[in-house]
């Protein structure tokens, strides 16, 4: 079997290994609907706590179809014995039931989290996200998949995109995987395929905002004559910023990559390169999400190389779960090994579900 089979083979395989259980997991059950939030109006729910984000904390009523979003500014108080990851602004994370009250002294509300046989009290205004968790694996898996297509019938030509995320999350450290596909083709041009699969691990440090991260990146670029570029490696990062609406982080290491080219004549090519990346996640209204990161990889075998990955992203939520997904990537090499483009980059519209 060829490598550029193989490719195919093992991305088709992922990504209908992501959709599977995408599928599996949304028919699982839901907690008890047993969490009780009282209004600063005085309303009370009684409800399930589903995560906190952005500001809005999602929640699920017997009564209702779908999830509501309350405001956590709108929160009085707050009630679980279900088990939570509660992360604040200085990146501590803390793991139990949470409840909440108001200091004596000044009046300040705060949270407080049963962790074991410890009590820990943390500021409510401080809190940036709170989500499920459980000791069973598939409670702690969250995701998405998309879907796009296009067809021009003066030049017959057809487009497909798909896209694939799944997350696991655990108190002190997470690990994720990110899926592209684009295909172009017609009749008056050769086909064009890429697909990009990207892996990734993080583990909280002892010290606040700090953090190791492991990474895993496989591209196919028909636009770059890729067969295949494998890049493995990590480094240390910091999260520089983490509130209800803003998170950034920064990240540094090495990497180590192995290129196939499907024009070069030599198996592969083999490099050491540094790693220099950042993320920035922006939540601007309570339906839309947008996200930039972008890392750079300054080549140290191959002295005067530099690689550069971006990519994009708006997301726009219509209804429970359902959203629209635009997309923008650039891949460029300032020296590829043998003389093949320099750059790629597209953009992407599609339809998906979170889960």
């Amino acid at each position: 079997m060829t490598c550029k089979a193989l490719t195919r083979r093992w991305s088709n395989l992922i990504f209908l290994g992501i959709c599977t259980l995408a599928l599996f997991e949304a028919h699982l059950c839901a907690r008890p609907s047993t969490d009780v939030l009282i209004l600063k109006n005085g309303d009370k729910l009684t409800c399930e706590i589903k995560k906190l984000d952005h500001g809005y904390l999602d929640v699920g009523l017997d009564y209702v179809d779908g999830t509501v979003q309350v405001d956590w500014t709108k929160i009085a108080r707050i009630q679980s014995s279900q088990l939570f990851v509660i992360t604040d602004q200085k990146g501590a994370v803390f793991v139990g039931p949470l409840s909440s009250a108001k200091r004596e002294s000044d009046g300040v509300p705060f949270v407080t989290i049963k962790t074991g046989e410890s009590i820990a009290r943390i500021p409510k205004a401080d809190v940036t996200a709170i989500r499920q968790t459980e000791t069973r694996f598939w409670r702690n898996l969250h995701g998405a998949v998309s879907v796009g297509s296009n067809f021009t019938k003066s030049n017959d030509q057809s487009q497909f995109s798909a896209s694939a995320s799944a997350s696991y999350i655990k108190p002190y450290w997470s690990a994720s995987s990110d899926f592209q596909s684009t295909f172009n083709g017609s009749r008056s041009a050769s086909s064009n395929l890429r697909r990009d699969l990207n892996l990734s691990a993080m583990r909280l440090l002892n010290r606040k905002n700090y953090f190791i991260s492991g990474i895993g990146n496989f591209l196919r670029s028909d636009e770059q004559q890729l067969d295949l570029r494998t890049t493995l490696g990590g480094g240390l990062g910091r999260l520089l910023l983490s509130e209800d609406r803003t998170r950034f982080y920064v990240l540094g290491g090495a990497v180590w990559t192995r290129e196939r080219y499907a024009t070069a004549t030599s198996p592969h090519f083999n490099s050491a390169e540094g790693l220099v990346g950042a993320k920035l996640e922006y939540f601007r209204f309570k339906t839309t999400n947008y996200y930039i990161s972008a890392s750079a990889f300054p080549s140290m075998s191959e002295p005067g190389r530099i690689r550069f990955d971006g990519n994009t992203g708006v997301k726009y939520e219509i209804v429970k779960d359902l959203y629209l997904n635009f997309t923008f990537y650039v891949n460029y090499d300032s020296q590829p090994p043998r003389a093949t483009t320099k750059s790629d980059y597209g953009g992407m519209s599609s339809l998906g579900w979170s889960f």
